[in-house]
């Protein structure tokens, strides 16, 4: 399933709606996502550490203001690289932004 997952999209997706964010840690949001994206363009790339690198860019996020209004348009992306990311993902996302 995670093969109909375009991570590539859907990380420039999330990045380009967590830069709206008013933050003082937008350089940690933005080395996270620079993090992952290191880790996309290795040969055998480790989901465990991109998934480790957006989980740090969203931890940094949610604490800005304005975060809160953000999640409808958040939701569809995270659920979509949660299904990329495989099972031992979908609920450390879940349960840390949405419940």
């Amino acid at each position: 399933m995670s093969a109909s997952v375009n991570i590539q999209a859907e990380l420039n997706a999330l990045r380009e709606i967590l830069a709206q964010l008013e933050t003082s840690d937008r350089r940690k949001i933005d080395n996270a996502f620079e993090d992952a994206q290191e880790e996309l363009n290795k040969p055998q790339l480790d989901k465990n550490e991109v998934g480790k690198a957006l989980y740090r860019a969203l931890d940094y996020a949610k604490k800005a203001e304005g975060f809160a209004y953000m999640l409808a348009k958040l939701q569809p992306h995270i659920t979509n690289i949660t299904t990329w990311l495989g099972d031992n993902w979908q609920l450390d996302f879940g349960q840390s932004f949405f419940l």
